[in-house]
C-alpha cells in the first residue's frame, strides 16, 4: 500500500498559544454522504472551530486527567505540552525525543511519540503511560524497523507541570518489521485496565517481511489473523496495577494462553490508529484499509475484525488488492465469526465517489455546549485527495449495525473542508471535542493546530 494510505493514522494534532476567539470556521452538516444509510437526526445548523493553540510540529493526541483543568497534547517528535487557561507551556511536560527513532520529516511518518494515558488515580499516584517508537532493540531481527514501546512515567514531586524524566519504566516492547502501521492509542477503560492499539506490522497486504503465516493460506498472511506468534494487528488489554511489569486481566480472551497470547483483547485489525471509549463503555475504533475500503468498528472482547481475510465488509485479495474475492470464510479457525464494521466507506484513492483517504477515529460527543451533537460519533478522513490538505469531518448516529452519518461542512471554505490534514480528535473530561490538524504532511515546521468545537 502507499505510505499515504497507511499514513498515519498517526500524526495527530497541534497546539500553541491562543485564546478561544482567534480564528474561527463556521460548520454545518450536509446531506447524508453514505449511499447505504438513510437520513438521520445529526442536524447541526452551525458550529465553529475555535483555535485553542497552534505552532506544534505534529501533535498526535489530546487528553485530560480526571480532576484536572489542564489539557495535555502529544507532539509526535517526542514531547508532551500542557495547555492551561488557553496558554501552551513554554517547556514540555515531558521530553523523550532522545528515546524515539529518527523521524522522516519530508514525508508521511507514522512513528514517534504516539499515545498518552493518565492513570485513573493520577491525582494521587502521579502515574501516566506513553507509547513511542524506539530504535530497534538488539534482540529484534536486524533488518526490522523499530520497537514499539509502552512505558510508565511519574509526575515530578516538586512541580506538577513537569514529569520526572528519570522515572521511566518500560512495560511492554513489540518489535516491528516496517515503519508504518503503528496504531498507538493508549486509554484506560471503565474497567480500569489499559487498552493499547497495535498495527499489523506495516508494509502492504499483511504479507511482507515479518508477517507470519496464518490459517488462511489463500492470502499468504499474516499478523492480523495470527494470535499466537506476535502481538501485531490487535488491541491489547493489560493490568498496570498488578504483576511485574504488568498483569493479565483474568477475563482476557486468551488469558489461559491456549489459543493466543494473553495480552490480546481483540484481533484481525490492520492499523487501528485511534480508538475511544463512549460514555456507555463502548470501545469504537477506526481501522485503516488497504486501498479500497475504510472502516469504523465497535470493538468487543474476543472479536475478530477480519483483516486480512476481509477489508471492511469485502473479501480481500492479497495477490491483487484492487480485485476483491467473490467469496471468503465467514469465520476464523477457532470458529469465531468476523465482526462487521458499523461504518464502511470507499477510499478516494481508488473510487471517484470515495469519501477520503485514511479513516481517522474520533470520539462520542458528551459535552453540554453542542446539544445537537449529543451522543454523535465524530470521525473523519485524513484528506480527500493525495498530496492536498483537504481533511473533512463526519457525524454519525450510533444506530443499528450500519451507522448513518453526515458530512460536516466549514461554511467559510467554499469546499466545506478543513484546509488542513485531519490528524485526530481530542476530548476533555467534560466531553467537549477538539479537532487536531496540520498543514505539512510530515513532522516538520509548526503548522499544527488544535481547534475546539463550539457554537
Amino acid at each position: 500500500m502507499t505510505a499515504v494510505q497507511s499514513f498515519f493514522i498517526l500524526l495527530l494534532a497541534a497546539f500553541t498559544i491562543s485564546c478561544g476567539n482567534n480564528s474561527q470556521h463556521t460548520l454545518d452538516v450536509s446531506q447524508d454522504t453514505t449511499v447505504a444509510t438513510s437520513n438521520n437526526d445529526a442536524n447541526v445548523d452551525s458550529i465553529t472551530l475555535q483555535t485553542v493553540a497552534e505552532g506544534f510540529t505534529a501533535p498526535v493526541y489530546l487528553t485530560q486527567p480526571a480532576n484536572d483543568n489542564r489539557l495535555f497534547v502529544v507532539d509526535q517528535v517526542g514531547k508532551i505540552y500542557i495547555i492551561n487557561n488557553g496558554q501552551k507551556s513554554a517547556q514540555p511536560f515531558l521530553d523523550i525525543s532522545s528515546k524515539i527513532v529518527q523521524l522522516k520529516t519530508d514525508q508521511e511518518e507514522e512513528r514517534g511519540l504516539l499515545g498518552l494515558a493518565f492513570h485513573p488515580d493520577y491525582k494521587s499516584n502521579g502515574k501516566f503511560y506513553v507509547y513511542y517508537s524506539a530504535p530497534l532493540r538488539s534482540s529484534a531481527p536486524k533488518d526490522w524497523n523499530c520497537t514499539s514501546t509502552i512505558a510508565e512515567y511519574k509526575v515530578s514531586t516538586s512541580d506538577t507541570n513537569k514529569a520526572d524524566p528519570t522515572s521511566g519504566r518500560v512495560l511492554l516492547q513489540i518489535d516491528k518489521p516496517q515503519k508504518n502501521h503503528n496504531a498507538g492509542t493508549l486509554a484506560f477503560g471503565p474497567d480500569g485496565f489499559l487498552y493499547i492499539s497495535i498495527g499489523d506490522g506495516g508494509g502492504a497486504d499483511d504479507k511482507d517481511m515479518g508477517h507470519v503465516s496464518d490459517w488462511y493460506d489463500k492470502n499468504a498472511g499474516g499478523n492480523g489473523q495470527d494470535t499466537k506468534q506476535n502481538l501485531l494487528g490487535n488491541i491489547l488489554r493489560i493490568d498496570v496495577n498488578n504483576g511485574n511489569p504488568y498483569g493479565i486481566p483474568t477475563d482476557n480472551p486468551f488469558a489461559d494462553g491456549k489459543d493466543g497470547l494473553k495480552e490480546i483483547y481483540a484481533y484481525g485489525l490492520r492499523n487501528p490508529y485511534r480508538f475511544c471509549f463512549a460514555g456507555d463503555g463502548s470501545l469504537i475504533a477506526a481501522d485503516a484499509g488497504q486501498v479500497l475500503y475504510e472502516e469504523i468498528d465497535v470493538i468487543t472482547k474476543g472479536g475478530n475484525y477480519g483483516w486480512n481475510v476481509k477489508e471492511g465488509r469485502h473479501c480481500f485479495n492479497a495477490a491483487d488488492n484492487k480485485q476483491p474475492f467473490d467469496s471468503c470464510p465467514v469465520k476464523d479457525k477457532m470458529g469465531n465469526a468476523f465482526v462487521e464494521p458499523v461504518i464502511e466507506f470507499k477510499n478516494a484513492m481508488n473510487f471517484k465517489d470515495g469519501l477520503g483517504i485514511v479513516s481517522i477515529g474520533g470520539v462520542v460527543y458528551s459535552g453540554s455546549g453542542l446539544p445537537a451533537l449529543k451522543d454523535k460519533y465524530l470521525f473523519g478522513v485524513w484528506t480527500q485527495e493525495h498530496d492536498k490538505s483537504k481533511g473533512v469531518i463526519f457525524a454519525a448516529d450510533r444506530k443499528g449495525s450500519d451507522w448513518p452519518y453526515k458530512r460536516m461542512f466549514i461554511k467559510n471554505d467554499q469546499n466545506g473542508e478543513l484546509g488542513a490534514y485531519l490528524l485526530a480528535f481530542g476530548q476533555d473530561r467534560n466531553g467537549e471535542v477538539y479537532v487536531l490538524t496540520i498543514i505539512n504532511e510530515g513532522p516538520k515546521g509548526n503548522t499544527g493546530t488544535v481547534y475546539r468545537l463550539a457554537n
